[in-house]
């Protein structure tokens, strides 16, 4: 199933400075709990790959069927 993994992310040295990532992600559970924990790794992938920001809060919405 497709989804979407919207995530607020923020500078770490201007917490002020905020702004919404959106990234499309195939192969996660269609149970959307089950899919929100297989999303979590993607998030700390996320992070590790982007020094300078840190993520405030994100969710993941279904999308269409792929």
């Amino acid at each position: 199933m497709l989804y979407t993994l919207v995530m607020m992310v923020c500078l770490t040295d201007g917490p002020r400075t905020c702004e919404q990532r959106e990234e499309m992600v195939d192969g996660l559970a269609m149970n959307p709990g089950t899919a929100f924990m297989q999303a979590q790794p993607l998030v700390a992938r996320w992070i590790e790959t982007h020094p300078g920001y840190f993520v405030q809060r994100w969710r993941v919405l279904p999308g269409r069927e792929s």
